[in-house]
């Protein structure tokens, strides 16, 4: 189906083509110039000491998680609503992901529920920054030094997001950001480790790279497996980091864009904002307080491309054998019963918006008939 209104479109153009024309006819495809230059300026917004490359952002945690020495015996806390990849990854450690709920307003892991799912066994907790905003950090950082745990860190979906100051993936032990193409910058695939701890750095490089710090040896010191961008998606990926400003911007005045059309709308509702974090819009998620399924119909006969909120981990298939009661978790439930992700994409025009708002309108005004 060709949509009128799609959920993404990348914003790529120019300045991509020509740095990928640049690494064709040099003939370096592996890692190379524009892989240093793109881990250069993620270090140098971010604030990072330390960043190595990963093929994405699901093996950029698994990676991170191995740097940590998490694996058989040890247990991980992940908050129930994120995606799927944040608990798998420590599932193929060999370790269990023990999940808590989350803060209604914001969505973020819920701090005062993770004291209480904390074992002997516990390793490490696993805040996401979801949506677009930070999980509240020095609370979690706070239980992380009492109880001598790790903190990984995923923000994923958080370039240019900033706790306090802080960018997020540079608090915890460990963080990751991931380039997918549904990111806000992009490489099509991709992901990075962050670290201020060298030690931990030098973990990562040899885990990434089998078991070596440099390519081209054939001694290998260290058993490790090959984690590795390609210069190809670091040319895309500088183009993309170098007009951050004019895509955050956009993606912004998009949001806002949506919150002043339907603002009068009682059944929609959108995500609390919290003081300690900026926000740099993920998609634009929209809680309805009545006849989801068919809203999302009647979106998508009218051209509109949806996308539910995160299914709870609890519910997953993939992770039945953890045993989870559906009451354990009622703020997951709930959220994704009402939930729903709206397109906010940079290159999105206004006139899409308002088709969008007016088509919510429409279905709410007519009593969803």
């Amino acid at each position: 189906m060709k949509y009128r209104v799609p959920q993404l479109e990348p914003y790529i153009g120019q300045e991509e083509l020509e740095n990928l024309k640049k690494v064709i006819e040099k003939k370096w495809l592996t890692e190379g110039d524009f892989s240093r230059e793109f881990l250069e300026i993620i270090k140098d917004f971010t604030g990072a000491k330390y960043a190595v490359l990963a093929n994405n952002g699901t093996l950029a945690l698994f990676l991170g998680l191995l740097a940590l020495d998490v694996g058989k015996g040890d247990e991980v806390i992940v908050p129930d609503f994120t995606f799927n990849a944040s608990a798998s990854s420590v599932a193929f450690t060999g370790a269990k992901p023990v999940f808590v709920d989350i803060d209604e307003g914001n969505l973020n892991i819920d701090v005062e529920k993770i004291e209480e799912a904390i074992t002997e066994k516990t390793k490490a907790i696993m805040p996401v920054h979801i949506y677009g905003q930070s999980a509240d950090m020095d609370p979690i950082m706070k239980l992380a030094r009492e109880y001598n745990l790790r903190v990984i860190e995923d923000a994923a979906e958080a370039y240019g997001v900033f706790y306090k100051g802080k960018h997020v993936g540079t608090i915890g032990d460990v963080g990751i950001i991931s380039f997918f193409a549904d990111k806000t910058v992009t490489c099509g695939e991709g992901g990075v480790i962050l670290t201020n701890n060298k030690e931990l750095y030098d973990r990562l490089r040899y885990l990434r790279n089998q078991g070596r710090l440099e390519s081209g040896s054939f001694i290998h010191p260290q058993l490790g497996m090959n984690f590795r961008m390609t210069d190809l998606q670091c040319a895309v990926g500088v183009a993309q980091l170098k007009k951050f400003k004019e895509i955050k911007e956009k993606k912004i005045k998009n949001y806002r864009l949506y919150q002043s059309l339907l603002k009068d709308l009682e059944e929609v509702s959108f995500i609390e904002e919290v003081n300690y974090s900026n926000f740099v819009p993920f998609r634009v998620p929209i809680r309805v307080k009545n006849d989801l399924e068919r809203l999302i119909q009647h979106l998508e006969n009218s051209g509109v491309q949806t996308r539910r909120f995160f299914y709870p981990l609890h519910k997953q298939p993939c992770f039945n054998y953890l045993g989870y009661k559906d009451d354990d978790f009622p703020i997951t439930n709930k959220v994704y019963s009402e939930g729903l992700c709206l397109p906010v994409f940079p290159g999105l025009k206004e006139e899409q918006i308002e088709y969008i708002c007016e088509k919510i309108k429409e279905f709410y005004q007519r009593g969803q008939k």
